[in-house]
């Protein structure tokens, strides 16, 4: 069974739930979760090119060779970085992806690397305002 959203206020979607649940057999692993939306599209069409491109652009006006995507890992190490100490290997560490970000995760992450890119590098991000579109295709209006 693929993953599902349910809202157990809704009799309807509690009984629709307990239809899927019925009828499974063995055993199987379930777990229940808080929904909260994922970013947005919106979001990440504001990220790209008014943090990432940007930042890109500064260090290659200083000599570097970094590429956007280069430019948006660097920003998830500082940011997003997951650290899990193990008694064999040490430190073990890797990034969160952006698309496992909530929509406040990623209001947090933005703000943190806005103020970042500022203050280090003097780069101002423009007012996400002024940047988006309307989109009649945009689900998350």
């Amino acid at each position: 069974m693929d993953d599902i959203i349910v809202d157990f206020n809704d009799e309807k979607e509690r009984a629709f739930l307990y239809s899927k649940l019925r009828v499974l057999r063995g055993k199987h692993r379930v777990t229940v979760k808080k929904y909260r939306r994922k970013r947005t599209d919106r979001q990440n069409r504001y990220y790209h090119p008014c943090f990432v491109v940007p930042f890109a652009r500064f260090l290659r006006d200083q000599g570097e060779n970094v590429t956007n995507d280069q430019a948006h890992e660097m920003l998830k190490l500082k940011f997003l970085r997951v650290v899990v100490e193990d008694g064999r290997a040490g430190a073990l560490e890797c990034t969160r992806s952006t698309t496992d970000l909530d929509v406040s995760e990623f209001n947090e992450y933005l703000d943190r690397c806005g103020m970042w890119l500022s203050q280090m590098f003097g780069i101002e991000i423009p007012d996400p305002e002024v940047y988006h579109w309307k989109d009649s295709s945009d689900a998350d209006k």
